[in-house]
């Protein structure tokens, strides 16, 4: 088996061969990773809109001269999100050496989100009343997809996934098995999502929202605060990407998928979903726990879900050692739908950089989260040769990626 071109299982090996990112750190995967080094808290308050009758008031937002410099790279809509999307799009093409515009070869979208265009939604949100538009126009994916279309040719598939906060890693894995079906060369896999009303008052509603900073796997942890943007991986064969003399970033060693049903919002309390998602990839990978280098944590800084990731984590990593997590989630918030692909373009740079991101709000760990090693605020500068990205949504839904470097390089 030749590692830069076949998988574990023996099927053609999947590599990220371009990445792209809008988020609360600006336009671009590189203004993403250096929030990250910088150890940047990019919550704060809500400026797009009033809101005046809410307790909670924080979110973090993509901030303004970001949007403004939409205007010269995607269309106009009326959508944020469909404009995060395309944004994100370019760059993972450009990053990947590909033209936005051929039909030299098969590029799919896979895309996953919430609710597709949400903010639609915000018409209908009043005092005590939630009225959905009688146009259903808030469900049509088209108007998600649409922007991107105008700037990228679509020669294959365009699929849109709506599993909750799961979304960018079913999203990956989605466009995994088109590449492995033979259905697609390119696969561009993104999770987008908008910050607006509906999503403020659904957690608001739920009582989950922080008020102050989010602190995943503290002690003194209370709740997330939301966030926004959009991250794409591009997705080739290896042997394709190797035959243009392009080098990958990284490879998708395994997907895994679970739904455990506990709850309609949340997960079950020995993290059953999780435990099978993570142990699954390992199998596929044909990797042991102890490779493991770092799990990016689901980590929304809630009371419950925290404490059952945690001891999730640790019961599906036995090992010599425990494993080494964080979650990012304290710095860019819960970006809902576009949350997991967001941490992915974050472990593609960790893998390059050998650098595992810290906790950074992390003051009071959690004794409850004893087993597993939470990374320090400042990071570790360690070898980072594979990393489990874990995303659960709402019903019980969970989604897990491996990735590894992109020359195989995964044992000690």
């Amino acid at each position: 088996m030749d590692p830069d071109r076949t998988n574990a299982e023996g099927r053609p090996a999947v590599v990220v061969s371009g990445v792209g990112a809008v988020s609360a750190a600006g336009l671009g995967s590189e203004a993403l990773w250096g929030a990250v080094t910088e150890r940047r808290v990019l919550t704060g308050p809500v400026t797009r809109f009033d809101l005046s009758g809410y307790p909670a008031r924080c979110a973090a937002q993509v901030p303004p001269a970001a949007l403004a410099a939409l205007d010269a790279l995607v269309p106009a809509h009326g959508s944020l999100a469909a404009r995060y999307l395309a944004a994100a799009a370019l760059e993972g093409l450009r990053d990947a050496g590909l033209p936005a515009r051929t039909r030299r070869h098969r590029l799919g979208v896979f895309a996953g989100t919430v609710m597709a265009t949400r903010p639609i939604l915000d018409q209908g949100i009043g005092p005590g009343r939630l009225v959905v538009p009688s146009d259903g126009g808030w469900a049509r994916p088209e108007d998600l997809l649409a922007p991107l279309r105008e700037v990228v040719t679509v020669t294959g598939p365009a699929v849109l996934l709506a599993p909750g906060c799961a979304a960018g890693n079913s999203a990956i894995a989605a466009g995994c098995r088109a590449i492995a079906a033979g259905e697609v060369d390119v696969a561009v896999c993104a999770g987008v999502s908008e910050l607006s009303l509906e999503i403020l008052a659904m957690f608001t509603s739920l009582r989950a929202l922080e008020t102050g900073t989010v602190r995943p796997f503290d002690r003194n942890r209370r709740g997330t605060i939301p966030g926004e943007g959009a991250a794409v991986l591009v997705l080739e064969p290896a042997a394709r990407v190797a035959a243009r003399g392009h080098r990958p970033a990284a490879q998708v060693l395994a997907c895994a998928a679970a739904a455990d049903a506990h709850n309609p919002t949340q997960p079950h309390p020995e993290g059953n979903g999780l435990v099978t998602t993570l142990r699954g990839c390992l199998d596929r990978a044909r990797l042991t726990a102890d490779q493991v280098d770092w799990v990016c944590a689901h980590g929304t800084g809630t009371p419950a879900s925290d404490g059952i990731e945690a001891r999730a984590v640790a019961r599906a990593l036995p090992g010599p050692r425990r494993p080494v997590v964080s979650s990012l989630k304290g710095q860019f918030g819960h970006a809902e739908g576009a949350a997991a692909a967001l941490e992915a373009v974050i472990a593609v740079r960790a893998l390059a950089e050998n650098l595992v991101p810290g906790n950074v709000t992390l003051v009071e760990p959690d004794p409850d989260c004893a087993g597993i090693d939470l990374v320090e605020p400042a990071g570790r500068r360690t070898p980072v040769r594979v990393v489990l990205s874990q995303a659960f949504g709402f019903g019980g839904g969970v989604s897990t990626i491996l990735l590894g470097r992109a020359n195989g390089a995964t044992t000690r």
